[in-house]
């Protein structure tokens, strides 16, 4: 019989940055004893700690669903004493009484500023299933007999290795990373080499972006399987000052979007791996954020005699695929809207773009049912869930508080392919914004001025600058369509700094024509120095020119043909943009 080890309970595994900026790993239950003392998580990448954050922001929406900011039972929901597990849901005729005291909770929490002791309380009394090398109930693994033979489509589950797991390396067997972190002259065997603390970091990692490269799956019948949910969504989450604010800001309590609150909160800890199977094989769909957020893409099986001195291995099952389809369960997300396709008239995960800063989305994150050529808008459940804090922080005496220090944005690039989607990049933006930015309250309407402002820099851009960028194109004979979309994102990059520079010195009680016009004479400035730049480092060929085809009123065969060179597009483009910035003005006025 083996016996558990390597419990998260107490080992350091986490890795989090102090208030000095000093790393350091501590244990599950130490982070959430102390969030108050960590600025932020500081895994081996920005993915891994978002979903090390889900796993946080799981046993904090199962305690305090469950037990009130003093540690109290709530009187509406039943627990079985043993395990504290819930096995009622919250009756119908309770849900207003409820919902006010998961309110109370949050706030009551967010003034204290740290969690109550409850949550170790419950940990411990979970402890059994926290154990990272377990034959009974391992964290986040399945037991030896869940991937047996008989069960599968193939004699042997797949096998993944210290450098496939270890996303820093991301090496595959066919493949060397000649600049990998891992590296031995005499030998690539350390790329293999895991401790124990990054196992499990990797793990949860692995759970939510993992791609569809493995082939092996439970009994003969194809279903469509999981790449990890976490791949899937175009993550966003709110940050605060320190981890707790973080944590507190998307924990989303009492949050009206959908009935999470009112569910019973089941984390995959609370399961058997043979019920969480059983659970995906057979179509179960989630109701509550904590099983949401500890979600399986593979059914994993890590030796529990592990010799941590030679490689790494794990076995693999892919389990099938979370709905997608109108899934609003899920609060930390952009959402798009399927016109075409198997999803058509439903709303999807939106992935981030990559080299596109957040702002860009701006829409896609505060401007719900905002219509852009016929398209719908959802914004994400998170932001729904800042409104309402800023809507009751009154009856708290939190009305002046600023929540949010700012948004941050996290996503995995896959490499195209639809039969493996390997993945292969991290996407990551920070947006520092105050809290009138993102919500609309006090009747004023921020959020809908700056979005207003972003679609207008995106026309300068995107129009008048594209077409200037166009004209050179033509002059040099260029074939390539790189040259003006590699533009198109250089002149991104020059105005980036200084539109969040703007945005978080938007000041809510001056008047907004008056800060929106800062930006729209900075806009001109920044894009008409890069047009000059390429005028003034014009070649031979730009003001040779070309002869262009010019329309007349006469018939296209006496049509005109003259000179045109990088001057005329150039005046051209500065017509163009005076007139652009002159009737943002006059917009912004009416």
């Amino acid at each position: 019989m083996i016996l558990g080890s390597y419990n998260l309970l107490d080992e350091k595994w986490i890795s989090v940055i102090d208030k000095d900026g000093n790393p350091k790993n501590v244990s599950l239950k130490k982070v959430l004893e102390e969030a108050n003392n960590f600025y932020d998580l500081a895994g081996d990448t920005k993915t891994q700690d978002f979903a090390v954050m889900r796993i946080l922001l799981a046993v904090l929406h199962t305690v305090f669903s469950r037990f009130d900011y003093n540690g109290e039972q709530y009187e509406w929901v039943k627990l079985d004493d043993k395990l504290f597990e819930q096995d009622e849901e919250v009756d119908e005729y309770d849900k207003e009484e409820y919902q006010s005291a998961l309110c109370d909770t949050w706030f009551e929490l967010w003034k204290k500023g740290n969690f109550h002791q409850i949550v170790n309380v419950y940990l411990e009394k979970w402890r059994d299933s926290f154990y990272l090398f377990d034959d009974k109930q391992p964290f986040l693994q399945v037991v030896e007999d869940d991937i047996s033979a008989d069960k599968l489509n193939k004699p042997n589950p797949s096998e993944l290795s210290g450098k496939n797991i270890n996303r820093l390396v991301s090496e595959s067997g066919n493949k060397i990373a000649l600049f990998s972190p891992k590296n031995d002259k005499k030998s690539n065997s350390n790329k293999e080499i895991l401790a124990p603390d990054e196992i499990a970091r990797w793990l949860i990692t692995l759970q939510g972006y993992i791609g569809l490269s493995d082939k092996v799956i439970f009994g003969n019948t194809k279903y469509k399987a999981s790449k990890g949910w976490l791949f899937d969504i175009g993550g966003v989450y709110l940050k605060g000052d320190n981890l707790f604010e973080t944590l507190m800001l998307n924990l989303a309590l009492f949050y009206e979007g959908v009935d999470n609150c009112f569910n019973i909160q089941k984390p995959c800890w609370e399961m058997s791996s043979s019920e969480l199977i059983e659970f995906y094989m057979y179509g179960g769909t989630f109701d509550n954020l904590a099983g949401l957020y500890t979600a399986w893409s593979r059914a994993v099986y890590i030796n529990p005699n592990l010799d941590f001195d030679k490689p790494f291995k794990c076995s693999i099952v892919k389990l099938p695929e979370i709905n997608h389809r109108d899934n609003f369960l899920e609060p930390m997300t952009l959402w798009k809207y399927n016109k075409t396709g198997e999803n058509k008239d439903s709303f999807t995960p939106r992935k981030h773009i990559i080299h596109q800063s957040l702002w860009r989305s701006f829409s896609l994150l505060t401007m719900d049912d905002f219509s852009d050529n016929g398209a719908k808008q959802k914004i994400p459940g998170i932001i729904d869930f800042l409104k309402e804090l800023k809507d009751k922080s009154r009856y708290y005496g939190l009305e002046k508080t600023n929540f949010v220090q700012s948004i941050v944005s996290v996503s995995m690039a896959d490499d195209g392919n639809a039969t493996s989607w390997v993945p292969i990049d991290e996407i990551i933006d920070y947006l520092p914004v105050q809290d009138f930015i993102l919500v609309n309250f006090n009747n004023k309407n921020w959020s809908m001025w700056i979005n207003d402002t972003i679609q207008k820099t995106k026309r300068v851009i995107e129009f008048t600058y594209k077409n200037y960028i166009k004209d050179i194109k033509a002059i040099r004979n260029i074939n390539s369509d790189d040259f003006v979309s590699r533009k198109i994102e250089e002149i991104y990059f020059v105005i980036d700094n200084r539109f969040r520079r703007w945005l978080v010195s938007i000041d809510e009680e001056k008047p907004h024509e008056e800060q929106i016009s800062e930006w729209e004479e900075t806009l001109k400035k920044l894009v008409k120095e890069e047009a000059k730049n390429i005028f003034a480092n014009g070649n031979n060929r730009d003001f040779i020119g070309f002869k262009k085809k010019q329309s007349t009123k006469k018939t296209e065969e006496k049509s005109e043909k003259e000179i045109y060179t990088i001057a005329h597009a150039y005046n051209k483009f500065i017509y163009f943009l005076n007139r652009d910035i002159k009737n943002m003005k006059e917009e912004g006025r009416e």
